[in-house]
């Protein structure tokens, strides 16, 4: 039931973040060199974001408001208040996207496409992803829905993640957090959670 209602929620927020994006901003040329000034932010971000963040804000732009605020006065306090955990585990997607290479968001940009295995992953990678989750474990602390490491090992992730690729995808407008678990079966499973639009 936990695992369900964890899907569920997943699915909502890319169900209702389809269709409200905005245009893509254009690139600085892949050099990660924007500074905070030149890019326009969220309202919800650091008051001293990391150069990633930065980096990120270049390609990403936030789920509209009342995207969320709309879809939570519909499904009721409760979840409500979920939506709004979400919020707090959008600034390590962020950097987590802003810690690409130039040649994987490029990659993405092409494509709507990025994954990286992460036994691959940089160190500043894997640390953006680390804080990830933590920030979804502190964020659903007291809720049924478990926490990012425990929902893929429960999907057939190995102890050590080296049977599961993490990315990023985009239909077009919303972008998800997405994550690839080959399964000893040779089935790939696919959770994914949307932080994002373009």
């Amino acid at each position: 039931m936990k695992v369900l209602r964890f899907g569920i929620v997943v699915c909502v927020l890319a169900v209702f973040t389809v269709g409200c994006g905005q245009k893509s901003p254009t690139s600085s040329g892949g050099t990660g060199k924007a500074t905070k000034a030149e890019v326009p932010l969220p309202e919800w971000a650091p008051k001293d974001p990391s150069p990633e963040f930065v980096r990120a804000a270049q390609v990403l732009k936030p789920i509209p408001p009342e995207i969320l605020a709309s879809f939570g006065e519909k499904a009721g306090p409760q979840l409500q208040v979920m939506l709004a955990r979400f919020r707090s585990t959008w600034v390590p997607a962020y950097e987590l996207f802003g810690a690409l290479s130039d040649e994987q968001i490029e990659q993405f940009k092409a494509t709507r496409e990025v994954r990286v295995p992460i036994k691959s992953m940089t160190r500043v990678q894997r640390r953006a992803l680390d804080s990830y989750f933590e920030a979804w474990r502190k964020a659903m602390v007291g809720d049924s829905i478990p926490d990012w490491l425990v929902y893929l090992y429960k999907d057939g992730a190995k102890e050590d993640l080296s049977n599961v690729d993490a990315g990023f995808v985009s239909d077009g407008r919303g972008v998800n957090l997405q994550f690839w678990i080959t399964r000893p079966d040779g089935s790939v499973s696919t959770p994914s959670n949307s932080v994002a639009m373009m």
